[in-house]
């Protein structure tokens, strides 16, 4: 080497000079950066905004200190670097943070890094921005990698968990449905799938072909961003959705888009005594729902839901015909019931003289037999309308 190659660095020397002082900058600074790149994330992806701010910032500060030390070195992920990587997959598939927000939150924070890096090389002199830029490849690369193991630890994490749970719902909602779900089992069962098995259940029910995967995947994120726990099984032919920590207010949002909104749901019922009761209030108002061609609360059917499954049964005692054939009769039997008992009330109802009202209810209980103004008569008289309903009510 000649005296002037001596005292003049080569090129190399001079960008591994430079990029050794942008990376000794870097590491100072990683209590203001950090922050500033958690920050950033949470700010585009939504999904990190509950998870604890100390976790996010753990995770930003290794995934930080193994790139800065990366690049110092020259060198690809390590070994350890790699599987540390797929933990975080693994992690944030045990959270159920979706794939999409886990990649994006990737990128964000490697882009939040190297925009600042760039910034600071810029600022520093042109020596140091090109030495950085000549870095770019590597930089990438190195990205690259560890978003692979990311992906690929959340993928395992993800087939794992989705199979177990798959089985978990199952033995749950049988268990439940067998009234197995009391003892030690039932609030194991439970607590595995995010319930708190003291708190209040409420059940839904949808047919079968309503129903995708894809949807419940939807729907359960949804649910966990608003502080709620869903879990949905296939349960012969319909749907059984049991959720906690919200109330079902719009059957239509249990729905993919498209679909007929029919959907039976329960009353908000405690303990897993309570799941079974909702579920099967559910259950109930679906074959309501199915007759009706929407969406039916059993809170508010509770009276034609409990009887409708029971109509074989109870036919012997409320089968009739009037209603169907006498449509002005069974409207009298209505308004009279829902207008206290009242002759007067009810021909104001229905816009007739009180004497034109006194005469259907009599011409009811001459063809059923029935006598409307007796507690049995009535009884039995309101079923039959429930479950024999008029084809065209009369007005």
């Amino acid at each position: 080497m000649s005296a002037r190659q001596a005292d003049h660095p080569s090129t190399d020397d001079a960008v591994a000079a430079e990029l050794s002082a942008l990376y000794r900058w870097a590491v100072r600074e990683t209590e203001v950066l950090v922050p500033a790149i958690v920050d950033d994330i949470r700010g585009q992806v939504g999904w990190f905004e509950a998870m604890p701010r100390a976790d996010h910032e753990n995770t930003v500060l290794e995934q930080y200190q193994a790139f800065l030390a990366s690049l110092q070195e020259e060198r690809p992920p390590t070994g350890r670097e790699i599987e540390a990587a797929r933990e975080l997959g693994r992690r944030r598939a045990r959270q159920f943070v979706p794939m999409e927000a886990v990649i994006t939150g990737f990128h964000i924070g490697y882009r939040h890094l190297w925009g600042r890096l760039r910034r600071e090389a810029g600022g520093r002199n042109t020596a140091a921005l090109l030495a950085l830029l000549e870095s770019v490849d590597r930089t990438w690369a190195w990205v690259q990698h560890m978003c692979g193991a990311v992906a690929d630890g959340y993928s395992e994490t993800s087939r794992v968990r989705e199979s177990a749970l798959v089985e978990l719902r199952h033995r749950f909602i049988e268990a439940l449905h067998a009234g197995g779900a009391q003892g030690e089992d039932g609030l194991c069962m439970a607590r595995a799938l995010d319930f708190d098995p003291h708190a209040s259940f409420q059940a839904a029910c949808a047919p079968v072909e309503a129903w995708s995967d894809s949807h419940f995947d939807l729907l359960r994120r949804k649910l966990r961003t608003d502080g709620g726990t869903l879990h949905a099984v296939i349960h012969g032919e319909r749907v059984v959705i049991l959720v906690q920590g919200v109330v079902i207010a719009d059957a239509g949002d249990l729905l993919p888009p498209g679909v007929d909104p029919v959907v039976g749901i329960g009353m908000p019922r405690a303990g897993l005594p309570g799941a079974a009761e909702s579920i099967g209030d559910a259950e109930r108002a679906l074959v309501v729902a199915r007759e009706r061609g929407r969406p039916v609360s059993f809170d508010d059917k509770w009276l034609i839901a409990t009887l409708l499954p029971q109509r074989d049964r109870l036919a012997p005692l409320v089968r009739s015909t009037v209603p169907r054939s006498h449509p002005r009769l069974a409207d009298a039997v209505l308004a009279f019931a829902h207008n206290g008992f009242s002759i007067s009330a009810s021909a104001a109802v229905l816009h007739l003289h009180p004497n034109t009202v006194s005469y259907r209810l009599d011409r009811w209980h001459h063809h059923t037999g029935w006598d409307p103004r007796s507690w049995d008569g009535l009884a039995r008289s309101l079923a039959a309308i429930v479950l024999y309903p008029p084809e065209n009510p009369a007005p």
